[in-house]
């Protein structure tokens, strides 16, 4: 009886510790909210040192970990903003650390805030090194190299950078080694309950990925994706004749892969829109996937929102007409950013993938609130993971959905480059035929992808290279407005008619007052 009383005992104390250790782990790691927003608060863009780029990196960075973001300067920032009621985290991302910007409220609500805390570039305070179970070690003036796995890349110069001696456990992602560091180690990405750390964030190679691993991690999202083989930079006007034997050289290697290209919604009854659609639906059926790239140059500067959701649709069933099915849209992370475009494009997707901004960026009413969608993919050049800074090997897997990017060949020797280049690579990539579902709406149609079977209003759709047509099934034209052009101006025509309308009225009224007064002074005079 002892020794049965004595296994009750231990059995009760076990489960009230397990029972206190799996509620400390639940506090510690709340579930992921994909409604309430993290706040990204940065203190300068700085562009000329890659400021905004990385802003807009951290914004799609959220998106692919499928939480929304809102992005707002430090300035900007008013006292009590951040609450545990508005937002499930903070990011706090520093541009200019020689040249700070002060808002003692955003700082002072930061440290109460009890939400997910990442901290991006210097100016890491005492408080939160102690939150990361560290102290903080600067290192000056030192060449330091970072390594992940077998990948490593030699980091930029800096004066100072802010390195995390830890005090207590961490998960730790990168190792950085200084050159004078008498073979000390210290992690580049660092998190510890709900607060992480980067000392940088570096749009290239192995710092690149590793930061994605640190914001994924961070809000419990971190998980192993196989890359998706995107070709980019395709258009109805480029070489495709290049483009088919691009595809069938990947259908060959067994590569799978996905297209990102433009189109158009006039002049598709020319013989090189057909020849156009006949080439992307041979890319479909060489186990390529398309993805729709958002309307580029004047169709999108001129057009206003109903303009471009009109333009989008008209696009979409141009191309279903002739079985070429996307089965998502590719944009740049602008677009995530505006409440027009959102609304207009990309909201009628399923799958997003969201390439780097461009020189010229479009805005139509920029809001700074990045929504989320059922899954989007973070875009990474190749060439930014295999760049003279960093070593041979390219990562096999990423910590969010990825898609490594080559641009389109210019010429066939680029063409006979890529394809030795893509050989050459030791990477299992992400085949859309086996783990990819997809949807994407049009004003009358739902274009669906299923693991390799496209369906049109929910019918299975047979992609062939020869039909050029779906006979069963007839889109119906969006209605478009005839007076369109006139509502977008009527506030002009408007303005101008009536300032007209006040010219005559006033004159009339001048030359009727001048003459009645000839008529009184004509009186006066008799």
């Amino acid at each position: 009886m002892l020794r049965l009383w004595q296994w009750l005992v231990a059995g009760v104390v076990c489960v009230l510790l397990s029972w206190g250790y799996a509620h400390r782990v639940l506090v510690a790691h709340a579930a992921l909210d994909r409604t309430q927003r993290v706040l990204v608060v940065y203190d300068r863009e700085d562009p000329q040192h890659g400021g905004r780029t990385k802003i807009a990196t951290m914004q799609r960075l959220l998106a692919s970990v499928g939480v929304p973001s809102q992005t707002e300067a430090l300035a900007a920032y008013h006292a009590g903003q951040l609450t545990g009621d508005k937002y499930q985290g903070v990011v706090t991302l520093v541009n200019t650390p020689n040249d700070p910007v002060k808002n003692a409220a955003f700082f002072r609500d930061r440290a109460r805030f009890t939400g997910r805390k990442l901290h991006v570039g210097q100016g890491l305070s005492a408080q939160e090194a102690t939150q990361l179970n560290a102290t903080r070690r600067l290192l000056d003036h030192q060449q330091v190299t970072l390594r992940a796995g077998s990948t490593w890349q030699l980091l930029p110069f800096k004066s100072v950078i802010t390195l995390l001696q830890p005090t207590g456990p961490q998960t730790k992602i990168g190792t950085l080694r200084a050159s004078g560091g008498g073979g000390a180690t210290y992690a580049y990405g660092t998190v510890v309950d709900q607060a992480g750390y980067l000392p940088e964030l570096l749009t290239t190679g192995v710092a690149m990925t590793c930061a994605m691993r640190t914001v994924a991690t961070l809000f419990d999202q971190a998980a192993d994706h196989a890359p998706l083989l995107t070709i980019t930079g395709v258009t109805p006007y480029s070489d495709l004749a290049r483009l088919r034997q691009l595809s069938r050289w990947l259908k060959a290697a067994g590569i799978p892969f996905a297209v990102s290209t433009t189109t158009v919604s006039r002049n598709t009854g020319l013989q090189g829109f057909a020849t156009f659609t006949k080439t992307l639906r041979e890319v479909e059926t060489s186990g390529g996937v398309i993805f729709l790239r958002v309307p580029t140059g004047a169709v999108a500067r001129t057009s206003s929102g109903p303009a471009l959701e009109h333009e989008m649709v008209a696009q979409l069933n141009q191309l279903g007409q002739r079985q070429v099915i996307p089965v998502g849209l590719s944009a740049p992370g602008t677009w995530n950013q505006d409440a027009v475009l959102r609304s207009a494009g990309l909201q009628r997707a399923q799958n997003v993938l969201f390439l780097p901004d461009e020189e010229e960026t479009l805005t139509r009413h920029a809001d700074n609130l990045g929504a989320t969608y059922g899954q989007s993919w973070f875009a990474l050049q190749l060439d930014q993971l295999q760049t003279p800074q960093t070593g041979q090997g390219t990562p096999t897997t990423f910590a969010v959905p990825t898609a490594v990017t080559v641009p389109f060949p210019q010429s066939t020797r680029q063409l006979t480059a890529q394809l030795h280049r893509l050989q050459d690579l030791q990477v299992t990539w992400y085949a859309p035929q086996r783990e990819l579902t997809a949807e994407l709406t049009s004003a009358s149609a739902t274009f669906a992808y299923r693991r390799g079977t496209y369906q049109l209003n929910g019918q299975t759709v047979a992609v062939s290279t020869t039909n050029a047509g779906i006979p069963n099934y007839h889109f119906t034209r969006p209605t478009q407005v005839t007076m369109q052009n006139y509502f977008k101006y009527q506030g002009w025509v408007l303005l101008t008619f009536f300032s007209l309308t006040t010219v005559v009225l006033v004159g009339f009224l001048v030359v009727g007052r001048r003459l009645y007064r000839r008529k009184f002074f004509r009186q006066d005079k008799q």
